[in-house]
């Protein structure tokens, strides 16, 4: 009883308060960028990067395009100033605390306001902000961002770094992609990638406000309400909570003086439960979070999120140990892609053509996306757009391919960064995983950078306890803290694809096609239990390449496409899967290679996929390399960086469907792959035909359960495709349920084209 009075109590004084809610002032106008020893003083806009303002004021070309990028690497080692004059709002100054606040900074800089020394920066991925009303004037401020020679600064710490790590990158905190990669270019950003602000309050502020679930069934979700909170005095405080408008709780609590994180656990009855792409609905709760002092509603915060929960199951068993997703207590075939930030230049991400991607992405049944670790943590635009179309998130921290420094400010700096991405990201029901990072301890294991480096065995040993001290330590115990709702991965892969318990065990990044030459069939063999990485390049759209070439002729010679070949041997391995898989096609126009190398990466991927999903549950998991690309490229993506989709995205609209229909290669039967959450009670017919001549055909009846991989004998398939040219046959596959066509599969034997 007297709970019920409390809490009608605190809905009450919640009822009555008035507010005196923060106060912001975006400093987004009035800027001006100006390089020393050059006489460029050019107005811009808060975001924005250098690269990007040099572009749009006509002094450099755009960096997509021709064979630019030499000309323009001296950007990123010149320093460069960015500063602004402004008033503050009138009533601002009123308040106990304004804060000004840099949402992000690439990477080194030195702020100072009218003078005064604020903080120096030095992580791309974390807020920066500092308590600034003593500083402020009510007109006439100048704020001041310096940032020095980017490649001097990383390279002086580097330098210093002993023993030497694996790769320049690894003592910054900013974009690895930034620095090169197979696929990008070496641009590296140097500006205000994300907006700029003063906020102000008084007494009390939420700095952030997150829920979380634990548990979830159609009868009771158990939820926990994040907050942080600052506070400039001790004193007594209420929390109110609504769902979708209707109040829920109201929390009394002692709130101490400074900065605190508070939990606090909740029930919701009888929720609807958020569910990934076609496997059920993607419903939302908006959450109402008002912190009330006295009778003041001093902040309030809406949390938009999905009730569901997500495990990660790995139980030994006769092969190893498994590795997949359960999603609200039922087994998930993962289907989908790695992704890759959607630009060089981070300020030209846009919100409409995330969606457009995306959607594309949805349309072709993927279930998931792994937001790879050498790139940026996504905006929040792209985890509202996962949440709405039910693509999970595997998120990657961004960590990858090198060891990392492990002294206290380092550790210092990562946990800071850990802990501002999860609080961030943790509402989003699209989240299904965190990971410490790409290809970390496969390299530590595999690439031989003990010898290159000429580590010591005490160098060894000291390193290898920083990596655990990041990856199986700290960034663990962040996840646990503050999220605590789902599975922590340490490094992916968790083995190297040369070791035979990759495919056992763990997941794998299998790339004995591309980096071994290995042909497309061999993926037939290389069956891990979640094949994280895959894949094998090809040619964007011709009408992209023409965008890039601005004129020039284009053929595989030309200088424009090897501007925008990233790999070493790219264009060599191209041609020679080429020539393996088409022999007898000649390309009359470079036009029609670009076709032909496209049609061949659809092909290798074909055998890939399919190979994967016939081995469920075995196998549970298909994410290819990769989704999209950064810039104009050639690459191991589905879909260009103008958005055009290649022959294999096109397959994946089969090759991903919710059921798969595929003609075993040694035995002719035939596999019915199911990732329906119901059974099937239909009808398979086999057809062989020859130029439209039907030469054999059976009927099967399938009884399939939910979520089922099955094979079914076909009676007399085998035996009939031994004594026909197969080369000049066809075979129909048909799944159907009355007069409804569950699924359908052409297969033509001269290479499944």
């Amino acid at each position: 009883m007297k709970k019920t009075i409390l809490f009608g109590l605190i809905i009450l004084l919640a009822a009555c308060t008035r507010q005196q809610l923060p106060h912001e002032q975006l400093l987004s106008q009035g800027w001006v960028l100006s390089g020393d020893t050059l006489d460029i003083h050019i107005p811009v806009e808060v975001p924005s990067v250098v690269q990007q303002n040099l572009y749009d004021a006509g002094l450099i070309p755009h960096p997509y395009y021709g064979t630019v990028e030499e000309d323009l690497l001296w950007i990123s080692d010149h320093p460069w100033r960015y500063s602004t004059r402004f008033n503050v709002d009138q009533g601002l100054l009123d308040n106990d605390v304004v804060e000004l606040v840099f949402e992000g900074i690439d990477t080194y800089a030195s702020v100072t306001l009218n003078g005064q020394p604020l903080f120096e920066a030095d992580n791309q991925f974390r807020t920066w902000k500092q308590d600034v009303k003593s500083i402020l004037k009510a007109n006439d401020n100048l704020l001041v961002v310096d940032f020095p020679r980017y490649d001097s600064t990383q390279l002086a710490l580097y330098e210093a770094h002993q023993p030497k790590l694996p790769e320049k990158y690894a003592v910054t905190r900013k974009a690895p992609y930034q620095h090169g990669w197979d696929w990008a270019p070496k641009y590296k950003n140097v500006g205000l990638w994300k907006p700029v602000k003063l906020v102000a309050w008084s007494e009390a502020k939420l700095e952030n406000a997150y829920v979380v679930t634990h548990a979830a069934d159609d009868k009771m979700a158990s939820l926990t309400l994040h907050l942080d909170l600052n506070s400039m005095v001790a004193q007594e405080a209420c929390v109110e909570l609504k769902a979708n408008g209707r109040t829920l709780h109201g929390f009394l609590f002692p709130l101490e003086q400074g900065d605190h994180h508070k939990m606090f656990d909740f029930e919701l009855p009888h929720p609807e439960l958020w569910w990934p792409n076609e496997m059920g609905t993607q419903p939302f709760y908006d959450f109402e979070v008002n912190l009330v002092i006295g009778k003041k509603r001093l902040d309030t915060r809406t949390i938009r999120t999905g009730i569901k929960t997500v495990e990660l199951v790995q139980e030994p068993d006769l092969y190893g140990s498994s590795f997949y997703f359960k999603v609200n207590g039922i087994p998930m075939y993962v289907k989908g892609a790695n992704y890759v930030p959607e630009e060089m230049i981070e300020t030209w991400i846009n919100a409409e053509k995330t969606v457009k991607l995306l959607q594309m992405a949805k349309d072709a049944h993927f279930n998931m996306l792994r937001v790879w670790g050498g790139g940026i943590y996504p905006s929040d635009d792209f985890f509202n757009i996962c949440d709405s179309l039910g693509i999970l998130v595997w998120e990657d921290f961004m960590y990858a391919g090198t060891m990392y420094p492990y002294d206290e400010a380092f550790l210092e700096n990562a946990k800071m960064e850990a802990l501002e991405q999860v609080k961030r990201l943790a509402s989003h029901p699209s989240l299904a995983l965190w990971c410490g990072g790409n290809e970390i301890s496969e390299g530590y294991y595999n690439w031989g950078w003990q010898q290159s480096l000429g580590w010591s065995e005490e160098e060894d040993q000291a390193i290898k306890a920083g990596y655990d001290r990041l990856f199986e330590e700290l960034l663990p115990m962040v996840v646990d803290l503050y999220d605590g709702t789902r599975p922590y991965w340490p490094s992916s892969p968790s083995k190297g694809w040369g070791r035979p318990e990759s495919l056992t065990q763990g997941d794998v990044h299998y790339w004995g096609v591309w980096w071994g030459e290995q042909p497309y069939e061999v993926y037939r063999d290389k069956v891990g239990r979640f094949n994280s990485e895959y894949g094998y390049q090809s040619y964007p759209a011709y009408s992209t390449l023409q965008k890039i070439a601005q004129g020039e002729p284009l053929s595989k010679d030309a200088k424009v496409i090897a501007a925008h070949q990233k790999h070493a041997r790219g264009t060599r391995q191209i041609d020679d899967f080429i020539q393996r898989y088409f022999p007898t096609i000649q390309s009359e126009s470079f036009e029609d290679y670009v076709y032909l190398s496209q049609l061949s990466q659809a092909y290798g991927m074909e055998v890939a996929i399919e190979a994967h999903r016939t081995a469920k549950p075995y196998n549970m998991g298909t994410l290819y390399w990769q989704l999209n690309d950064a810039w104009p490229v050639t690459s191991w993506s589905s879909i260009d960086y103008f958005n055009n989709p290649k022959a294999f995205h096109d397959r994946l609209k089969t090759l991903y469907a919710p059921v798969l229909l595929s003609l075993d290669q040694d035995d002719h039967q035939v596999f019915v792959t199911s990732d329906l959450l119901r059974d099937i009670e239909g009808l398979l017919t086999v057809s062989v035909n020859d130029h439209g001549n039907k030469l054999f055909e059976h009927k099967v009846k399938a009884q399939q359960k939910a979520n089922e991989n099955k094979k079914y004998e076909v009676k007399g398939l085998r035996e009939f495709l031994l004594n026909v040219d197969k080369q000049q046959v066809s075979v129909t596959l048909e799944l159907t349920e009355g007069d409804t066509v569950i699924a359908k599969r052409f297969v033509i034997f001269s290479q499944n084209l």
